[in-house]
């Protein structure tokens, strides 16, 4: 997934590509985005873009009709402005105002989330919109993860370095964070689904009915729910 805040510089192999740019965030994960900013502003709007990888979420966005302004801690063009979350230095482009700003699949790459979030809020003037996303560590899969080795979906050694996957936000915690950085009307949705393919994609599905016998059902308004989305209005 796109990351911001890692100091290696990789990324996760590209699943896609849209518009001849690399997706590196889960399928789904960049459709379900732009559905919730296009709700969230239906008349449009200027949008900063946190975590912007190699660009693919920033043009379908512009592609939606809004005025997106990306950035990343490596960026890969020179449409897409540098920013280091953890050590923000905003300029002209980057200061806003902004109506929304947009951070998908980025504050588990972060050291400080919740300065993240506080320093994006400072961006916002009250009823601006914010959209976050990181991994659903409360998913089904992820749990059964956590149960056998230690480390939810996505996350453990391998991926600590690359991607950069340091931070682990279960919802009731990511929520808890947008709350205290000065959001309010905060809603929880999970949208995305899983890479596999082929022989995996059938053991994995034959997993969640497995696991839904016991209780443990996904719950997702789009996809199969593998990452949290949060959308708030700055208060």
């Amino acid at each position: 997934m796109v990351g911001v805040g890692h100091r290696s510089g990789r990324r996760t192999a590209a699943h896609g590509y849209y518009r001849g740019h690399s997706v590196h965030a889960a399928p789904g994960v960049h459709e379900y985005a732009v559905q919730l900013v296009r709700a969230a502003l239906p008349g449009g709007g200027r949008v900063l873009e946190v975590g912007a990888g190699c660009g693919a979420l920033a043009l379908r966005l512009r592609d939606a009709g809004l005025d997106v302004v990306p950035t990343d801690l490596d960026p890969p063009h020179d449409w897409i402005h540098r920013l280091d979350l953890d050590a923000p230095e905003w300029t002209e482009q980057t200061r806003g105002p902004f109506d929304m700003v947009v951070c998908v699949e980025t504050l588990e790459h972060v050291e400080n989330p919740r300065q993240v979030l506080r320093s994006i809020r400072s961006l916002l003037r009250p009823g601006d919109r914010l959209l976050v996303s990181t991994p659903n560590v409360t998913h089904p899969h992820s749990r059964l993860k956590m149960f056998l080795r230690g480390a939810p979906f996505i996350f453990g050694p391998r991926h600590y370095h690359e991607p950069g996957h340091i931070t682990i936000l279960p919802d009731w915690m990511l929520t808890e964070h947008v709350r205290q950085a000065g959001f309010g009307s905060i809603e929880v949705t999970r949208g995305g689904d899983t890479f596999y393919t082929g022989a995996t994609r059938l053991a994995y599905r034959a997993e969640m009915a497995a696991l839904a016998l016991i209780g443990l059902r996904r719950r997702a308004q789009h996809g199969d729910g593998i990452c949290t989305f949060v959308t708030a209005t700055a208060v």
